[in-house]
């Protein structure tokens, strides 16, 4: 591809450079308009003649082949994305959850959370909390999670 590309603007040079120089040694007059008409078509010709040579099919199957794989990478970089996110996600659910047992007066002995990456974004789902804790204190917290983080309590798991 970079030999087509140098021979092209080799052949533009060329052209230019030749008709400089004629347009210079022409005399004035009919006869350097002529001349000058006849180098622009020629910077015409080498400038669009690649263009006439152009293989439509060759063209049409290298674009889609680019589409293809920008696609292609673009899931790929999205994929990864999503799996961040969810793990961030994650682990902010269940800081939250340290958190506001702390805030209610207990400390779970384990959390964790689960993350659905099903739908456009990641969100949390599903949580388990191990931990010695008064019926109040439960309530609270579980009440908490379903208004703030959407987690419904049929979604909590308490050991």
């Amino acid at each position: 591809m970079s030999d087509a590309v140098r021979s092209y603007l080799l052949s533009v040079v060329a052209v230019a450079l030749i008709s400089g120089i004629v347009l210079a040694l022409a005399p004035k007059g009919a006869v350097h308009r002529t001349l000058t008409f006849l180098c622009g078509l020629a910077m015409i010709l080498t400038a669009l003649g690649p263009i006439a040579r152009l293989d439509f099919d060759v063209l049409a199957q290298a674009i889609a082949r680019a589409r293809i794989q920008a696609e292609e990478a673009a899931e790929g970089v999205t994929v990864d994305n999503t799996a961040l996110i969810a793990d961030i996600i994650k682990e902010e659910t269940e800081a939250y959850i340290w958190d506001k047992a702390d805030d209610l007066g207990f400390t779970p002995s384990a959390v964790t959370a689960e993350v659905n990456t099903d739908g456009a974004y990641p969100y949390p789902s599903r949580v388990e909390i191990t931990a010695d804790c008064t019926a109040q204190q439960r309530a609270d917290l579980s009440w908490d999670l379903e208004q703030n983080l959407a987690i419904p309590a049929e979604q909590q798991e308490w050991h």
